[in-house]
């Protein structure tokens, strides 16, 4: 009887260990930021489709004066170094500018379209991992002085198990609404949604610079 309590007992030990330990781990696993995949494919394609949408991108060849969220990681080349992170506007070729697509802060470009002018529509070429397979939410704010700004596009765009990654490529059509800075956001939704890309970003106006 003695020995069968030892076995017992060291039984009873061993399962509330596990079932310790396996919680733990769960939860180190949902609260860390897994590096990337070295073996993703290259995500870079050289020129985008042809969208029809009214208007002028006004976005193209113009400055992104601010970001954050961005990542370097050696597996992605120059994802996101001095000079690639710009080239998000270089339409209609696509760049690319590597980031965490929610690092709790969220990740985000803004874009100076140099003058203010009457925008009908945004647009934006971008990716994320499927491995996480959850929805990634996109929102899209301007504003005219940067630093009041006016929210314009705000979607959650829904997890298609097709790839390791998701591929979004979309054009939206915005109240008329006069900007000059245009900030594209990832904000923190409370997921984790791996890491991503952003490949192109666009703004559309259908008349002339306003001032």
């Amino acid at each position: 009887m003695r020995i069968q309590g030892v076995k017992l007992s060291a039984f009873a030990f061993l399962v509330v260990f596990t079932l310790v330990g396996c919680s733990k781990s769960t939860q180190d696993l949902k609260n860390s930021s897994p590096l990337p995949s070295k073996a993703q494919p290259d995500r870079e394609v050289k020129v985008a489709k042809k969208l029809n949408f009214p208007g002028v991108n006004v976005a193209a060849k113009k400055q992104v004066i601010a970001r954050g969220g961005g990542i370097t990681y050696p597996g992605w080349a120059n994802a996101n170094d001095n000079v690639d992170y710009k080239t998000t506007t270089n339409y209609p070729q696509l760049g690319r500018w590597g980031n965490e697509t929610n690092n709790g802060k969220g990740t985000f470009q803004v874009v100076d379209l140099g003058s203010v002018y009457q925008l009908n529509g945004v647009g934006y070429n971008i990716d994320w991992d499927g491995a996480f397979k959850n929805s990634l939410t996109f929102r899209v704010e301007v504003s005219t002085d940067n630093k009041s700004w006016q929210l314009v596009s705000n979607l959650v765009h829904p997890y298609e198990p097709t790839t390791v990654f998701n591929k979004l490529d979309i054009d939206v059509a915005i109240k008329p609404t006069a900007a000059r800075y245009v900030k594209y956001w990832e904000p923190p939704d409370g997921q984790w949604n791996g890491w991503g890309t952003f490949h192109q970003l666009r703004a559309y106006s259908s008349k002339s610079v306003k001032r």
